[in-house]
């Protein structure tokens, strides 16, 4: 098994020293997430019951990062900026309809939503379909800081604040940028705009918030996705949305509930391929949160297995619910070996069009790749072997086999 451990970058040992005095307030997570809570809620419309009980949940996820005991204390910051982005931005967009009422009147019509596991080709899939004139995706600004329409110049600002903001994960992690790399003024995953996910896991253990979405309704955060899309959508020019989050997978159901015109195009690869590329992911965010010696490699693999497994197959179910044509099947292979003939034939699909702007797109996303470090991972570091992940994955695996050319 490979267990090679990349170094932590100074900067990240650095700011765990600055930080440590304010990592103290982790004694009483509860009051943490009431003051959140309060602190944006100040001259603010209150939340609306369905919302306040949404972000209720978010609650164990704090608890998680404050009772894990080999957190960190840039681990503890990074954890309350999870949930307090997401705080700030209900809060916000409540009370900006609240102010506007005529936003919700804005139409999302017929959204596309990219689901498949990691490494499956839902970026490239997400970057075209979401750059086509007649679409767009949520920038990573625009979801950081959502609100009206701006001038030029305030956008510009609002993107260099992002930037900004995220920069601090490409200086404190040697690989993130490698994985994931994140644009302040290009598209982004919905993540930023909804309150829960499962990858909220990646960074420490979290049973009782996975229980909770393992059970609870998830209708009232695509609820507030839909929300935030049309103030999104009000005062600009009226595009297709398209949207993109691993997990949307798990949740299909919900999402078709909210938005009953929804389309999803879902990407295919090995699980085995998809997973080891997850489990990187999650030990990149790992050894941002915890301290070195609390960074189990080894264990990484089966605790996200079985949220994978868990949830791909609830995604089969649902999917087997939904009927012809609204899910459609998008294999890696056939999209990474021709995809100026795959993608125009999944525009046509999608009963959008195909053009020279589209031909640009596909040109420079393919070229991206090929500037940034290859992103190498393997199964055995993350203590799996191919079989244990291939038994998992049986019912997934009967999907790929009637997809195969």
């Amino acid at each position: 098994m490979s267990t090679t451990t990349p170094a932590d970058p100074p900067a990240l040992r650095l700011t765990n020293l600055l930080l440590a005095p304010a990592a103290r307030t982790r004694r009483n997570a509860d009051a943490v997430f009431d003051r959140m809570i309060a602190h944006a809620s100040r001259r603010r419309a209150p939340l609306s019951a369905e919302n306040a009980a949404d972000l209720e949940h978010l609650r164990l996820a704090l608890r998680a990062f404050a009772d894990f005991p080999g957190l960190s204390p840039l681990g503890w910051a990074a954890g309350q900026e999870l949930v307090r982005l997401r705080v700030r931005i209900r809060v916000v967009v409540g009370d900006l309809r609240a102010r506007h009422p005529e936003v919700a009147d804005e139409p999302v019509t017929a959204p596309v939503f990219v689901v498949g596991m990691p490494r499956t080709g839902t970026t490239l899939t997400y970057n075209i379909v979401s750059r086509s004139p007649a679409h767009r995706g949520p920038k990573l600004w625009e979801m950081t800081y959502p609100g009206l329409a701006v001038d030029d110049a305030q956008q510009a600002a609002l993107i260099r604040r992002t930037r900004r903001k995220f920069a601090m994960t490409s200086r404190l992690s040697a690989t993130w940028d490698t994985i994931h790399p994140m644009y302040a003024a290009s598209e982004e995953e919905d993540t930023f705009i909804r309150a829960h996910s499962e990858m909220h896991a990646s960074a420490v253990p979290m049973p009782d918030y996975l229980d909770r979405l393992a059970t609870f309704d998830h209708r009232p955060d695509y609820r507030f996705l839909r929300d935030t899309l049309q103030l999104l959508s009000y005062g600009r020019p009226a595009r297709r949305w398209v949207l993109k989050h691993p997990a949307n997978l798990f949740h299909l159901a919900a999402i078709r509930d909210v938005f009953p015109d929804a389309r999803f195009v879902w990407t295919h690869r090995s699980p085995e391929v998809a997973l080891a590329s997850l489990c990187s992911l999650a030990e990149s965010a790992r050894r941002i949160h915890r301290r070195p010696d609390a960074v189990d490699v080894a264990g990484i693999g089966p605790e996200w297995l079985a949220i994978m497994a868990r949830g791909v197959s609830r995604a089969l179910e649902q999917r087997a619910a939904l009927g012809p044509d609204v899910v459609l099947d998008l294999p890696y292979d056939r999209l990474t070996g021709d995809p100026g003939a795959v993608l125009p034939d999944l525009f046509d699909r999608l009963g959008t069009q195909w053009g020279p702007d589209d031909d640009a797109h596909l040109a420079a996303a393919l070229e991206a790749p090929r500037n940034r470090p290859a992103h190498r991972y393997t199964l055995d570091r993350f203590g799996l072997e191919p079989d244990q992940v291939g038994a998992a994955f049986a019912g997934y695996r009967t999907l790929l086999a009637t997809l195969a050319p």
